[in-house]
């Protein structure tokens, strides 16, 4: 028997345990989203004014560097996590983006303190974007672990859809100044939304410290032969599935960014649409998206959408339709906005429903959380959080609008046959192993051979991804 099926949550508990990994997701996109939507008063607040396009650059720069901080990040929570529990992890990557975003509100301006403005952002960027390592796959490890049988797709794409749901909230934050009183925010009522959101990660760690730990865990521990690997031994052992992730991430990342970090830039500088409508855009195509996030789940639950097939129809759909959402976005009206974004979440959508499940599946107990923090962190430091600043430098350097979508298709092209030969189909994968579950005429036989001699599912017996040939 697979383990996670061991200690099915209550309703009452399971609730607590999507509220409590959804938190910091929502924390951390809602601030991420701020930060993107806020990319000019920010660059006035903590720039010189009298070059806009260098300030505008800086801000987008330190978007970008701070990504650089989340391998590191991701080292330091996943060991954390593997070590010492998923809850310790998340606990620990929630109190220091708080911390970090908090910080942000309180930050002096350039003409109170100079170049010292500009370092001080990039320091607390680079704290958040250090937690921020840890959070999205600490989250989506424990609500996987913790998912009954069935529901595994359902339960992570909700707490997913809380990235969403922080990045809707930060456009809904932005909107409610400019209507009640746009000078209110860019003189300063910018500063609130960050210690308000700063505030909110408190609640999370409330939330987390009254969580159990994850059953696979839990038996991962209890098991005396077990050790937890190195560092190096994950990654020499799990290098393919690792390999294949990190396309993964750096595919899916470029077009998330480009639509949640660069589109409101895009909107309004290159497409001439006024700020507020570019924002009721995103708005939009954001509730578009979890929508049919949740669709899909349903059906990846109940076994009419494959994970892999959904991965390799929406990486081959990344190819063809970035160049066209793009054309549309530029067309200038808005409905044809709304089109092309809504037309460039669908490889994103499709690619992610599948993906992100099998990403956890395809690694055992003792590697999940390194297993995937690593790659997640390195593409989203290399290609998801330096899309903005790329974006804004080829149509800047090129004078062509569609180059931010020529830059998402060369993506696509390297990742499509790498995760085309390297995700397989993990629905009857075993959580404990990595690898697909035992048939039911072996178990019924008593021979099985991934079972120990007392009957428990062996948790470590492979690690080599030999299944992926």
């Amino acid at each position: 028997m697979d383990p996670s099926t061991a200690a099915r949550p209550s309703r009452r508990s399971g609730k607590r345990i999507l509220a409590a990994c959804a938190s910091g997701n929502f924390v951390e996109w809602l601030d991420f989203s701020l930060y993107g939507f806020s990319a000019t008063v920010i660059a006035q607040t903590f720039f010189p004014a009298d070059n806009g396009v260098v300030a505008l650059l800086g801000t987008f720069a330190i978007y970008g560097v701070a990504f650089v901080a989340r391998p590191a990040g991701g080292i330091v929570f996943s060991r954390i996590g593997d070590r010492l529990g998923r809850r310790a992890a998340l606990s620990a990557s929630i109190v220091m983006m708080g911390l970090a975003t908090v910080a942000i509100g309180l930050l002096p301006s350039y003409e109170t303190a100079g170049i010292g403005a500009p370092i001080l952002l990039l320091v607390c960027r680079l704290a958040q974007g250090f937690s921020a390592g840890g959070e999205y796959t600490g989250a989506a490890t424990f609500t996987l672990e913790h998912a009954p049988p069935g529901r595994r797709a359902l339960w992570t794409t909700f707490v997913h859809s809380f990235s969403l749901a922080g990045t809707l909230a930060g456009i809904l934050v932005i909107l409610l100044f400019r209507f009640a009183s746009p000078e209110a925010y860019s003189s300063g009522g910018w500063r609130w939304t960050f210690v308000a959101v700063g505030l909110l990660a408190g609640f999370g760690l409330y939330l987390r410290l009254r969580l159990d730990e994850t059953p696979v865990y839990q038996e991962l521990r209890a098991d005396e032969t077990a050790r937890i690997r190195p560092l190096k031994d994950v990654v020499r052992q799990h290098a393919r599935q690792m390999v294949v992730l990190f396309a993964y991430y750096a595919y899916v990342g470029v077009l998330t960014y480009l639509i949640t970090g660069y589109m409101p830039t895009y909107l309004t500088k290159v497409v001439g649409f006024e700020s507020t409508t570019a924002l009721v855009l995103q708005a939009a195509v954001v509730v578009f998206q979890i929508c049919l996030f949740l669709v899909l789940a349903r059906l990846i639950d109940s076994g009419r959408a494959p994970r892999r097939r959904l991965v390799i129809t929406g990486s081959a759909a990344g190819v063809v339709l970035a160049v066209p959402a793009f054309l549309l976005i530029t067309a200038g009206t808005v409905w044809a906005g709304f089109l092309g974004m809504s037309l460039l979440s669908v490889p994103i959508i499709l690619t992610t429903s599948g993906a992100m499940l099998i990403a956890m599946e395809m690694l055992p107990t003792d590697a999940r959380f390194t297993g995937v923090a690593l790659p997640y962190n390195l593409a989203y430091a290399l290609f998801a959080g330096t899309a903005p600043l790329v974006g804004e430098l080829l149509v800047t350097t090129t004078g062509n609008s569609i180059m931010p979508a020529v830059y998402a298709t060369s993506i696509a092209v390297v990742a499509l046959p790498v995760l085309f030969f390297g995700m397989p189909e993990t629905k009857d994968f075993h959580l404990g192993t990595g690898t697909a579950e035992p048939s039911r005429s072996a178990l019924g036989r008593g021979n099985d051979s991934s079972r120990e001699p007392n009957g428990r599912p062996e948790l470590h017996r492979t690690t080599g991804g030999d299944h992926l040939a």
